[in-house]
């Protein structure tokens, strides 16, 4: 038996509560970068690496264990997943409904609340509470994959428009997902928007800014150092929206000051579109967005539109 973990903080705590069988951390962040059928495992490597300021060998070194781990994994007699309700966990989740779909058993503790918050007899509660993997939970969070990581953004439309009985927030998760898309009102997606509303309401400071982003109960999931990598694209794109002045400390806790910019609040009303002055390439699943290649978010009706005016 091998239990695959989103990270190290509940790997470690299902081990000392005794949870038996191997716990495996997977350690990545699939909600940013690229991803899907056109991604490659240097691909990953280099923007982990780039995004995360670590050694590219190391990256490459350690993605490449842990594809070798997942390998192996797959030859275990159960492989539990242990997975929470937020987006960060939804993407890894369905990537390994994926990936492991052909296991002797597959077993899930797909939970409502943070499980790294849990007491050690919640942990062993959960265990023994696991649920078999459906065959329709299964099937919808392939599909679900597939249009997590398509190339067309608009696959996702179909998991946006109503609930699925057998797979809770999955809708909300991928509405979340679509969400992070450029909007039709301005140009940014909603995690941008988010920020600069936080900064003009006097979260000036990182360690004031970061539990006011995603407050209890958390729905994206973000770590500080995600949170951290969209403010640094706020402050460093062509027309910077913010300025940040961040402290680097050996071991301690993020820290940053931000204020916002004149071209901000422009962009904030809607004054100006953001993709129209700061041109788009990142990827957000298997989207690789670009002023040629550009879907927005349509708040209003709740789904995503090939984008028809950027260039």
């Amino acid at each position: 038996m091998i239990s695959i973990h989103n990270g190290d903080v509940v790997a470690t705590l299902a081990k000392r509560a005794g949870v038996p069988g191997e716990h495996l951390p997977f350690r990545e962040s699939l909600i940013s970068g690229p991803i899907g059928p056109r991604a490659t495992l240097e691909m990953r490597a280099q923007y982990l690496a780039g995004s995360n300021g670590e050694p590219l060998l190391r990256v490459r070194n350690d993605l490449i264990e842990q594809e070798q781990r997942l390998t192996a994994a797959a030859e275990e007699e159960e492989v539990v997943l242990w997975f929470e309700h937020d987006l960060f966990c939804l993407a890894h989740f369905l990537y390994m409904l994926d990936r492991f779909a052909n296991v002797k058993r597959l077993t899930a503790i797909w939970s409502a609340v943070p499980l790294g918050l849990e007491p050690e007899e919640e942990i062993h509660l959960a265990f023994d509470s696991r649920a078999a993997v459906t065959p329709s939970m299964l099937a919808i969070g392939r599909e679900a994959w597939r249009a997590f990581t398509a190339p067309d953004a608009t696959a996702l439309n179909s998991f946006l428009a109503f609930d699925r009985a057998d797979f809770p927030f999955l809708r909300d998760g991928l509405r979340l997902h679509a969400s992070r898309f450029p909007s039709l009102r301005n140009g940014l997606g909603s995690i941008e928007n988010r920020l600069l509303s936080l900064i003009a309401a006097g979260a000036a400071d990182f360690a004031t800014l970061f539990p006011l982003f995603d407050p209890d109960p958390p729905r994206y999931g973000f770590g500080d150092g995600e949170v951290l990598r969209h403010l640094r694209r706020l402050a460093t794109r062509a027309v910077p929206l913010i300025t940040m002045n961040e402290v680097v400390e050996e071991g301690g806790p993020p820290k940053a000051l931000f204020t916002l910019t004149p071209a901000a609040a422009n962009v904030m009303e809607g004054v100006v579109d953001d993709v129209v002055v700061n041109e788009p390439d990142y990827w957000l699943g298997g989207a690789h967005l670009t002023r040629e290649n550009l879907w927005r978010w349509d708040e209003t009706r709740k789904l995503l539109v090939r984008n028809r005016s950027a260039v």
